[in-house]
């Protein structure tokens, strides 16, 4: 393909896109899922060598997470009155890829008869929520339901990588004890070097005097997270502790510290990574999903075997998000809602494709894959679409959709 091919195939991509998410406020069907329909259909009229898509899926969904866990940190206010919020979000995250991984990894280890530590490694992928998928598609809800989603995505992005490459650890060293003791000291390491990067990064805008910076701190951001990640550690939480550093400034940056920045600068530089952000965030979105889709070897959905299992993990998931919401959430109105926004997406392919050579197996079909975020997405349209109709009966307003 030419270069002015190309460069028209990205143009029409993003269009798209745009139409998509346009569409998706209307209709409360993900974006996502119609980008991935996009490039299925694509690969049919167009057959690529899927084998090289792998590098390119690897390195949009790397860059594409890290903007959209920036963006979600953006959107985050702390306060004392939100601590309860966040303490909840952090339990459903943590308690929901918990309880996935052990129904998902006891399924996997019978019916394919993998070991322990294989089944719970291909379990990982399946028990994250993707925030690549969550946070586009609540735009449309309403104060601590939006919040809630939006830091438990977030959250489960980063526990999910942590928790992968903890079993990991626990499959490559013999010595359990050891790799119990590498994972807490790597995670200790991890949240004060974050902690001291980001609101080093902070401050370090105020002193760069050229006009181009914010592309130049995104680099930098990338440049720690991909140095963090050599090291083993979970670079993740530098990008949400560098979000919510900037986004709730005027609670770091006051008393003594308040002379290092005016909180007109800070508000400045906030706006602007929103911008950017966002609109990087649109774009690799767009780009990740599509070439997912042209990947993905259609054939292989004929598998029964691993359609029916799909199906059953699938319900899985929902049975173990909707136990813990009910623990966790017991005022919430909306519990329904929360229920069906469990995606499954562009953390769960990453995950998929880092399981290591030596840990792999060809028992397990890779069609679950699709399987698995085709369901969650529908389940979550229908859902969305479900209570935007609703919404609108009790407001008086025609239903949508």
């Amino acid at each position: 393909m030419s270069a002015y091919a190309l460069i028209i195939a990205g143009s029409v991509a993003i269009v798209l896109s745009y139409v998509y998410g346009e569409l998706a406020k209307r209709t409360n069907i993900p974006s996502v899922l119609m980008l991935i329909l996009t490039g299925i259909v694509v690969g049919r009229v167009y057959p690529v060598d899927q084998s090289s898509l792998f590098q390119p899926l690897e390195v949009l969904g790397i860059i594409g997470l890290i903007m959209i866990v920036l963006e979600g940190a953006l959107d985050l206010e702390l306060s004392r009155e939100k601590l309860p919020l966040i303490k909840r979000s952090l339990w459903v995250a943590a308690l929901g890829i918990v309880g996935c991984m052990v129904i998902i990894g006891f399924s996997l280890y019978y019916i394919f008869e993998m070991s322990v530590e294989q089944s719970l490694i291909y379990a990982a992928p399946l028990a994250v929520i993707s925030s690549a998928v969550v946070i586009p598609s609540v735009e449309n809800l309403k104060g601590d339901d939006k919040e809630f989603l939006i830091y438990e995505s977030c959250l489960s992005d980063i526990l999910g990588i942590m928790f992968f490459y903890f079993v990991i650890g626990l499959a490559e060293n013999s010595n359990k004890a050891n790799a119990v003791a590498d994972f807490t000291i790597n995670l200790i390491a991890t949240i004060v070097i974050s902690l001291i990067a980001g609101f080093g990064l902070v401050i370090l805008f105020k002193y760069i005097r050229t006009n181009v910076k914010i592309f130049l701190f995104i680099a930098i951001l990338i440049l720690l997270y991909g140095v963090q990640k050599l090291l083993h550690l979970s670079p993740l939480i530098l990008i949400l502790f560098f979000g919510l550093i900037l986004k709730n400034h005027e609670l770091v940056f006051r008393g003594r510290l308040a002379n290092l920045a005016t909180r007109m600068e800070l508000k400045l530089m906030e706006r602007n990574f929103h911008i950017i952000t966002r609109e990087t965030a649109f774009v690799l979105r767009t780009f990740f999903f599509i070439v997912f889709g042209l990947s993905m070897v259609l054939e292989s959905l004929l598998d029964l075997q691993a359609l029916a299992l799909s199906v059953v993990i699938t319900g899985s998931i929902y049975f173990v998000r909707h136990t813990l919401l009910k623990s966790f959430n017991k005022k919430c109105r909306n519990i329904n809602v929360l229920t069906i926004m469990a995606p499954r997406g562009l953390i769960t392919v990453l995950l998929f494709y880092n399981i290591p050579p030596e840990l792999t197996t060809d028992k397990f079909p890779e069609s679950i894959i699709l399987f698995i975020i085709l369901f969650t997405s529908l389940v979550m349209s229908a859902g969305l679409i479900r209570g935007g109709r609703r919404a609108n009966a009790e407001e008086g307003l025609p239903s949508v959709g």
